[in-house]
């Protein structure tokens, strides 16, 4: 398989870069073709700005999605955004390591989702090509994360709330893309694991990436499943973290 592995820590001592560096070993080792992106030691730029568009006056307002789009189709998309591209269509399958932070992800992995899962080529809602149906929908993902608090913390009923609604904006655009993603693997507690911990840590996500291939995706809604108001039909029940109640913020 063509691996693609995708860093996204500051530091290069951190358990992130650890865990990142062992999948690579063990997948180059296991025969696999590996390409590996730090995204912090590479200095990616994650600032989505209209710089990306120099074909555009600096007089004319920038609609981003459609000046995404619009590059894409030209060939203008910006040279690091469209080396990224190269990447992920090459990939068969792409591993993201990051840690969680603030209940989400690093803000260079944010810009990264931003400027490379971009209009035209990772989706385009008006001519169906989004979900199932997008510009990533042959490639499997693994999303590997660390965090800070114990797993209990992140139960529906810990301080911190269910890790499956946490992660529910960052799976939902990675699906939007098309991606077919595997359960991620995530490591509770890192800091105040012991070194026999950390290796057990190690050892897991290293079987997890061995397996990407032969592991099952997660279960998603599919366009088909929504009605022309873009809600579930009556006679589909919800089977998402996105799709639970309550509704309190989506009520005027």
């Amino acid at each position: 398989m063509n691996i693609y592995i995708i860093l996204a820590h500051p530091e290069r001592k951190s358990f992130n870069a650890s865990l990142a560096n062992a999948q690579r070993e063990a997948l180059i080792k296991a025969g696999h073709e590996v390409r590996f992106k730090n995204l912090y030691q590479d200095k990616f730029n994650p600032l989505l700005t209209r710089d990306d568009f120099p074909h555009i006056p600096k007089n004319q307002h920038i609609q981003f999605p459609f000046a995404q789009g619009q590059s894409y189709e030209n060939k203008t998309t910006a040279s690091d955004v469209n080396e990224e591209h190269k990447n992920l269509r090459w990939a068969d399958a792409v591993i993201i390591q990051f840690p969680l932070w603030l209940y989400g992800m690093p803000a260079i992995l944010k810009g990264w989702c931003e400027r490379v899962l971009s209009e035209g080529f990772a989706h385009k809602p008006s001519i169906n090509r989004w979900f199932e149906n997008g510009g990533l929908s042959d490639t499997k993902l693994l999303l590997s994360l660390t965090t800070n608090g114990k797993n209990v913390t992140f139960s529906s009923r810990g301080r911190h709330g269910s890790l499956d609604i946490i992660l529910w904006p960052i799976l939902n655009a990675f699906w939007f893309a098309g991606f077919k993603i595997i359960r991620p693997f995530i490591a509770f507690d890192v800091i105040r694991a012991t070194d026999i911990e950390r290796n057990n840590m190690i050892n897991k996500v290293i079987e997890k990436a061995l397996t990407i291939n032969k592991s099952s995706v997660l279960r998603v809604h599919s366009l088909g499943d929504y009605g022309r108001d873009g809600t579930l039909k009556s006679e589909i029940k919800s089977m998402t973290a996105g799709q639970q109640k309550p509704d309190n913020f989506s009520k005027e």
